[in-house]
């Protein structure tokens, strides 16, 4: 299973709802049963994740979410976007003043790629840039890194 995260605002959901079109198999993290029983106040339970994961996500090509990469993935595909379009996002979605500079603090130090080094070797982690107005350019950079990443497994 190949794993689709980045920070909130990056493009995870746009980029999955492509992927679904184009005959990937797709599942959300939030969506897998027993989530919410992982669920904590302001996060989730990643070792409780992991211990539903492996019965649930296996007939999936992605696992998309923002904890994904630090599951058991294949691979880890991290979305990227600039800072100021994140900001867009996040505050369109009504998020607080402190939950955005959280999120942009986490997208200029890097922590998602940081965090899926503890589980993954740096070959085995790609990153894709959501530009503007291009989804779907960024999408098909998913494709061939899925397609890769399935190749070499089988």
């Amino acid at each position: 299973m190949i794993c689709l995260t980045g920070i909130p605002g990056s493009g995870k959901t746009t980029i999955a709802e492509i992927l679904r079109t184009r005959g990937i198999r797709v599942m959300n993290v939030s969506d897998l049963p027993g989530f919410t029983e992982c669920k904590e106040d302001d996060g989730v339970d990643i070792y409780c994740l992991r211990s539903i994961i492996t019965s649930h996500a296996t007939d999936n090509d992605v696992l998309e979410g923002h904890y994904s990469h630090l599951l058991q993935c294949e691979a880890v595909i991290i979305l990227e976007r600039e800072e100021k379009n994140v900001e867009q996002s996040l505050r369109s979605r009504g998020y607080s003043r402190e939950k955005i500079s959280d999120n942009i603090d986490a997208l200029r130090s890097d922590i998602i790629f940081s965090e899926a080094l503890e589980y993954l070797p740096s070959p085995r982690i790609f990153r894709v840039s959501i530009v503007e107005n291009s989804p779907g350019i960024a999408a098909e950079q998913c494709i061939r890194i899925i397609t890769q990443v399935k190749t070499k497994v089988k």
